[in-house]
Order: structure tokens, then C-alpha cells, then sequence
């Protein structure tokens, strides 16, 4: 399967209306692997836009993607070129298709259709089955007694407190996904901008700016407008990383 980093989508330049089709054609007809992977490439953005929009997760979002891909590639062994529409267009689908359907295999603990997972995080389901949807997201398991005329469970339910092994590998690999992206993008800011940065906002028990505006021998006030400067630029080379704003708080 072909891997493309965010970085990478953004930067790969569009097809013209001729390049696409005469892509599609080559492919479907003759089996060109090249030009599958030129159209994958250049309408991979559209796959992370869509995972990016679905998931905040850094893990999900990449196993969202694998599944764009192969939506796109789905949507270049069907598209009909007799059709004056952009392959972007028709693709989108596709790939809205295969990320909805993964989105509820990666986010739920028991299996339920991908359709009822999308109509129960957008407030369309009946209210008798909002409980048994909630009970399949969250994991949580009824002792013994089944649900009652209002949807809910007569006696209470349990649910495990403590991270399963898999939970435990995915949240581990989360945070170091987050942590190399992090001090990636914090090359943009100067020596100086850094270290306000790690010693007022990274450290687990921040110094006091006061004093750090003395060893920087500077006053706290030129600290606070190098700090918000830092921040801001922080800020946005990590949203170029691909990071949103509920994933930088």
C-alpha cells in the first residue's frame, strides 16, 4: 500500500483535466501502475483532508487514510470516462465510504454497522436505540437484566477502568507520535524562543517566569511578548503539520 505523509500530499501538484483522464485510461486499460500511483498521489490530499475532519488521534488518522486510498483506488478502477466530471469529484465519495465505514471499527469495542455509528453521532437515531449504540462506543457490558421500555438498563453495568493492552499501544504510540511532531515544529523558533517555551509551557512543574526573565537577563514583559511570539509560531507550524485546533488546546 502506498504511504504519503501529509507533508507530501500537500506538495504533490494537481492533474490537469487531460493528465487525469489520460491516467484513468492507461490504467483501467492497460494496467499502468504509474499511472494509478500518479493519480493516488496527486488526490491524496483528499483522503487526509477527510481522516484529519474525522479523527484527532494521530494513529486514527493514519489508519483512516490507508483507508482513503484505497477508496481512491477504488474510485480509478470504476470511473467512467464517459462522464465530463473531475475524478476528484467522483472519488470523494469513495473515499467518504471507506473512511465512515473504518471510523466505526477504530472508535467503537463491539461491532456494529458503520451506518448506525454515523447516524448515532449525528442525534438521528430513535431514543430506544441510543442506549445499545452508546453501550457498543463505550463498552459497556450489562451485568444481566436487558433493556427496559425506555431504552435503559434496569440494573447497573460494568465497565473495565483500566486501559486494555491494545489501549495502552495505541495511547503509548499516540503520545510519541505527538511528541516527535512537537519538537519537529519548535525548529522554527530561535535558541532564545525555545527555552521559554520548554521551561514555561513543557515542563511538568513550570519556572516562574520571573526568574526565568533573570537568568534570560531580560524584563518579564520582553519574556511574555517573546513567549506569545513563540506560541504563535508554534502554533502554526503545527497546524502545517496536519494538527487541529481541539488537538493543541
Amino acid at each position: 500500500m502506498m504511504s504519503l505523509s501529509y507533508q507530501a500530499a500537500i506538495q504533490e501538484p494537481l492533474l490537469g483535466v487531460t493528465q487525469e483522464r489520460l491516467a484513468i485510461k492507461s490504467w483501467q486499460n492497460d494496467g499502468d501502475r504509474s499511472s494509478l500511483e500518479l493519480l493516488v498521489r496527486s488526490h491524496a490530499r483528499q483522503a487526509w483532508a477527510q481522516a484529519i475532519s474525522c479523527a484527532n488521534n494521530p494513529v486514527h488518522v493514519e489508519d483512516l487514510v490507508v483507508e482513503g486510498i484505497i477508496g481512491l483506488i477504488r474510485a480509478a478502477n470504476n470511473f467512467d470516462l464517459k462522464f465530463k466530471v473531475r475524478f476528484s469529484t467522483y472519488a470523494m465519495w469513495w473515499i467518504s465510504a471507506g473512511i465512515s465505514a473504518a471510523l466505526a471499527r477504530i472508535k467503537i469495542v463491539i461491532d456494529i454497522p458503520a451506518r448506525i455509528y454515523i447516524e448515532a453521532c449525528g442525534n438521528r437515531l430513535a431514543k430506544d436505540k441510543v442506549a445499545q449504540v452508546q453501550m457498543a462506543i463505550k463498552g459497556i457490558i450489562p451485568l444481566d437484566q436487558p433493556i427496559d421500555e425506555t431504552g435503559a438498563f434496569a440494573l447497573k453495568t460494568l465497565q473495565c477502568p483500566e486501559l486494555n493492552p491494545e489501549e495502552l499501544m495505541v495511547e503509548k504510540s499516540s503520545l510519541s507520535a505527538l511528541s516527535r511532531t512537537l519538537y519537529k515544529a519548535m525548529e522554527v523558533l530561535t535558541p532564545a524562543e525555545r527555552k521559554i517555551i520548554k521551561r514555561l509551557k513543557l515542563k511538568h512543574n513550570p519556572d516562574c517566569a520571573r526568574d526565568l526573565a533573570v537568568e534570560m537577563k531580560m524584563t518579564q514583559t520582553r519574556l511574555r511578548q517573546l513567549e506569545r511570539h513563540a506560541l504563535m509560531r508554534l502554533r502554526n507550524a503545527l497546524l502545517s503539520c496536519g494538527f487541529e485546533l481541539e488537538m493543541l488546546g
